[in-house]
């Protein structure tokens, strides 16, 4: 009677797909009029977006764009900036690039609340002229910030290399078309890279155009790349054997484990919990042979602070204590207290709020001047590290 009663209830859209009470139920179908509408989208508007097709990273910022109603800034080698910025550094200024998503970015703050922003007036404040390049991008995955740094970032000659690892990004690593895994994501695929014996191999690289995607999507069980799409494989191939019952799906959709714990995907044994850890070393590797430091800073999620609060373990907890003992490193976490768990540092997309990134700024000055100070990050442009010194009065903030 109940498997009878969801049948009669439920809904099936225009796709195939069936859906009872907000769950989507297996077996599941590719959502392709939601896959379409986005792409086709951006194919018209294309002039006017403020994010543009990369045939090496996916999808990147529009030279000279302004997001946010006017409160984000792009400059004219698509970094956010409010100025521009010479290959070379100025000889007297440290020269520090960041690399990573939305959250090194800054999204959902104005220009000069970003913590790259107020970066350099921390250090400026303890007497150390620096420049601080952005080269951040909102829904990046770890593979397109190394690979910015190989494309671009190097080309700008930086003393030092922050990475900002924020670790949920660690199934963006199996993901080659971003909306199958976020159907909301940019229309755009990613380049991706998989393990192989003599090291990372890059997939989709260039990056399929978007004038492709429409066409892939119709015919996507045929395309070379499916087979690297863990948001396809899982999702529309693998099916249980019993998707045939309606009840016993629901029970399935109700009762599954949420992504964000799976140890599949961040696992230190899963393909994405080692495709973060090969693409941290070999990102390091090769920061470490253009003459910088490399730095690893962890950017916690709001929801991964309730779980350190409330003791409980991440499913990533390899790939810090990893990076701990292996690079200089910044746990962002430990300078912050239970009550920054709370809503109201986070904007309404759970990005960090102005008061975090102030935060981050001085946690991350501290941590790079005392790491310059101790000759871990030794810089080939400066050869007397005792000439960044910290301020007593920051010092004792």
């Amino acid at each position: 009677m109940l498997e009878a009663f969801i049948r009669i209830a439920g809904h099936t859209d225009a796709d195939g797909q069936f859906s009872f009470l907000g769950f989507t139920l297996e077996p599941y179908v590719l959502p392709l009029e939601k896959l379409r509408a986005p792409v086709q989208d951006y194919l018209d508007l294309e002039e006017w977006s403020t994010v543009i097709y990369d045939e090496r990273l996916g999808w990147t910022y529009r030279p000279h764009a302004i997001r946010q109603y006017g409160d984000f800034t792009v400059n004219g080698v698509g970094i956010r900036a409010r100025r521009e910025y010479s290959q070379s550094p100025p000889p007297d200024h440290l020269r520090i690039a960041l690399f990573g998503d939305s959250f090194t970015a800054g999204d959902d703050v104005s220009d000069d609340e970003t913590w790259s922003y107020l970066l350099e007036r921390v250090l400026a404040a303890a007497g150390v002229r620096a420049e601080v390049l952005n080269f951040g991008a909102g829904a990046y995955g770890m593979d397109q910030a190394y690979l910015r740094w190989l494309h671009q970032g190097k080309t700008f000659a930086p003393d030092l290399v922050i990475f900002g690892l924020q670790p949920d990004n660690l199934k963006r690593n199996l993901n080659v078309f971003r909306q199958l895994m976020n159907i909301n994501g940019p229309p755009f695929s990613k380049p991706r890279f998989a393990l192989a014996a003599d090291g990372l191999h890059l997939l989709n690289s260039p990056t399929m155009p978007p004038q492709q995607l429409i066409a892939a999507f119709e015919n996507f069980a045929a395309q070379p790349l499916a087979a690297h799409e863990h948001y396809y494989r899982s999702r529309y191939v693998a099916a249980n054997w019993w998707a045939g019952s309606r009840l016993a799906s629901l029970l399935y959709e109700a009762l599954k484990q949420d992504d964000s714990t799976s140890p599949n995907v961040y696992g230190s044994d899963s393909e994405g919990g080692q495709l973060g850890k090969a693409i941290v070393d070999a990102f390091a590797r090769d920061v470490q042979q253009s003459d910088a430091a490399f730095i690893v800073l962890h950017l916690p999620l709001q929801a991964h602070l309730v779980w350190r609060y409330n003791g409980i373990a991440a499913p990533f907890q390899f790939l810090l204590e990893y990076s701990r003992e292996t690079y200089n490193y910044i746990p962002f976490e430990d300078s912050l207290h239970p009550d920054h768990a709370n809503d109201e540092f986070f904007s309404a997309t759970k990005h960090y709020g102005p008061e975090l990134h102030a935060l981050l700024a001085e946690t991350v000055a501290r941590e790079v001047l005392a790491c310059l100070q101790s000759g871990a990050c030794a810089t080939a442009r400066f050869d007397d590290q005792a000439a960044f010194t910290f301020d007593d009065e920051l010092s004792d903030d």
